[in-house]
C-alpha cells in the first residue's frame, strides 16, 4: 500500500534508479540525491540482476533495495521501481544520468500545472573526450536545450510524475521491449490527454561512455521499427529496388549530408568513420530485413556490400577496420563469386566523391585508423544494454 503524504502532510517523493553491473553509477547517484534542494523521502535503487547484488556500506536510512536475481531489461527494471516506490510523486532517474541540484526543485512547481502528466528538463552528453562522446556531444540524444513549455517527448533519463498518472497509464504494461520505454509512456499519456512539459533550466546530463559498435546499435534501436515498416512499402512498388535505394537515400543518407558540413566546421574527420560505419550496420539490416520478408533478392545485398567496398578502394585499412566492426554488428559479409551491379546504389553513395576530393579518407587512412584502435584498446567503456539489442520486427 501506498502512503503517498509525509508526516507533515506534504506528498512523499520517491527517487527511483536502476542498475545492473554498474553499481558505482547508482552509488554515487543514492549519495548525490543528498544535495538536492528539495530532498526525497524514499530512495529505491532496482538491482536487474547484477553479477555482484548492489550494496553501500554507507546506505542512507531511506534506501530501499528491490532486486531481480535474473537480469530482465530496464523496461522491467523501470516498471518495477515505479511500481513498487511509496510516494505519490515518482522521480526517475538512470543511474548514469546526473542532475543540477535544483532539477527536482524545478520540475515540481510544472508538475503543479493543470493537465501536466511528466515533466522533464534540458539533455545533453557529457561523459568525456573519447571519439564516441564527443560524436554523441554533437549529435546524440541532446533533447529540449532551450524550450521551457509543452513539448512531444521527455527523455527517460530523469523524468517527474504523479503516482496516480503513471497508474492511470498502466505503466509499462503490455510494452516488452528492452529500450525506448520513454517513447512508449510518452505517447501514452499524450493519449490519455496529459500535457508534456519540459524545463531546459533542470538540467540533466549522460555519463556513460560506450564504444562505436555500442554507438551503432544504441542509435538504430531508436529507429529501425517504423524505418523497417515503410521499407517495406518501398518494397511493394512498381519499382521496387530503385524505391528501396531512394528510401534509404532518404533516412540514412540525406540526414548524414546533413551532418556533413557540420564535421568539416568542427574539424572532427573521425566523425566520417562513425557515419560510414552507421551507414552501412543500416542498411545492412534493413536489407537483411528485406530478404528474410521475401521482398528482395540476396543479390541486392550482394550489390551494397560490393559498392561499399568500392567506396574504400585504395584505402585498405578503412575497409579492414569497417569490416571487422560490422561483424562486431554481426553481419555476415561474405559475398560469394556472383557478378555484382554497384550502380543501381550510385544515389546513396553521392558521398563518396566528396569524401574522397575533400582528403577524409586519406586522413583517415593515414591517421584516423590507428587513433581508433589505439582508442579502443586504451579506452575502458562502460557496460550499455543496448549491447545486445536485438533488431527484430
Amino acid at each position: 500500500m501506498h502512503t503517498g503524504e509525509t508526516a507533515m502532510g506534504e506528498p512523499a517523493i520517491s527517487f527511483i534508479t536502476y542498475t545492473y553491473n554498474d553499481a558505482a553509477y547508482a552509488a554515487d547517484l543514492v549519495r548525490l540525491a543528498a544535495s538536492f534542494t528539495v530532498r526525497p523521502d524514499e530512495i529505491v535503487v532496482v538491482d536487474d540482476g547484477s553479477d555482484t547484488p548492489f550494496a553501500m556500506a554507507d546506505a542512507p536510512d531511506t534506501l530501499r533495495i528491490i532486486r531481480f536475481e535474473k537480469n530482465r531489461g530496464i523496461t522491467a527494471a523501470k516498471g518495477a521501481g515505479l511500481d513498487a516506490a511509496s510516494g505519490d510523486i515518482l522521480f526517475s532517474m538512470d543511474c548514469d544520468t546526473r542532475v543540477n541540484p535544483d532539477w527536482l526543485e524545478r520540475a515540481l512547481v510544472h508538475l503543479g500545472r493543470p493537465g501536466v502528466g511528466l515533466v522533464g528538463g534540458s539533455l545533453t552528453y557529457r561523459a568525456g573526450d573519447d571519439l564516441v562522446s564527443r560524436y554523441l556531444a554533437h549529435f546524440g540524444d541532446n533533447h529540449n536545450q532551450r524550450h521551457v513549455g509543452p513539448v512531444d517527448f521527455v527523455p527517460g533519463n530523469a523524468f517527474v510524475l504523479r503516482r496516480e498518472t503513471w497508474e492511470h497509464a498502466g505503466g509499462f504494461l503490455g510494452y516488452e521491449e528492452t529500450n525506448c520505454q520513454d517513447h512508449y509512456l510518452c505517447n501514452r499519456l499524450k493519449r490519455l490527454g496529459y500535457t508534456l512539459f519540459s524545463d531546459a533550466r533542470a538540467e540533466a546530463w549522460q555519463l556513460r561512455r560506450i564504444s562505436r559498435i555500442t554507438l551503432c546499435k544504441r542509435v538504430w534501436k531508436w529507429c529501425h521499427k517504423p524505418i523497417k515498416q515503410q521499407l517495406m512499402e518501398a518494397a511493394e512498388a512498381d519499382a521496387p529496388e530503385s524505391g528501396v535505394v531512394n528510401y534509404l537515400f532518404g533516412v540514412l543518407a540525406a540526414p548524414m549530408y546533413d551532418r556533413l558540413g557540420r564535421i568539416a566546421e568542427l574539424d572532427e574527420p573521425l566523425f566520417h568513420y562513425v557515419e560510414q560505419l552507421y551507414l552501412a550496420h543500416a542498411v545492412l539490416d534493413c536489407l537483411d530485413f528485406l530478404i528474410w520478408r521475401r521482398r528482395a533478392k540476396p543479390s541486392m545485398r550482394r550489390d551494397f556490400l560490393a559498392a561499399l567496398a568500392h567506396l574504400f578502394t585504395g584505402y585498405p585499412r578503412i575497409w579492414t577496420l569497417l569490416r571487422a566492426d560490422l561483424s562486431g554488428l554481426g553481419h555476415d559479409l561474405r559475398t560469394g563469386r556472383e557478378a555484382v551491379d554497384i550502380s543501381r546504389w550510385d544515389d546513396l553513395f553521392l558521398h563518396a566523391h566528396p569524401l574522397r576530393e575533400s582528403g577524409a579518407l586519406a586522413w583517415l587512412e593515414d591517421h584516423g585508423v590507428v587513433q581508433l584502435i589505439r582508442e579502443e584498446i586504451e579506452e575502458a567503456y562502460d557496460f550499455s544494454s543496448y549491447d545486445g539489442a536485438s533488431f527484430a520486427v
